[in-house]
């Protein structure tokens, strides 16, 4: 019974705001279960980290005059 809280625990602490990243990059919630499974968790934060994001900009030059 204490590991099925424990499985409760981590999927609300783990997947509940993996889940709400995803959904704002648009990307699909179901992409949560990737956050659960041994080392493809950490490919997927890798490609994740250096993936374009909806709200960054791109780099412009600025003009000073």
């Amino acid at each position: 019974m204490s590991s099925l809280i424990g499985l409760l625990v981590a999927i609300v602490l783990v997947g509940v705001p993996v889940w709400r990243i995803l959904t704002r990059l648009g990307l699909s919630p179901w992409f949560t279960v990737l956050a659960f499974i041994p080392v493809v968790n950490i490919i997927s934060l890798w490609l994740l980290s250096y993936a374009n994001w909806p709200g960054q900009q791109t780099s412009a030059p600025v003009s000073n005059g």
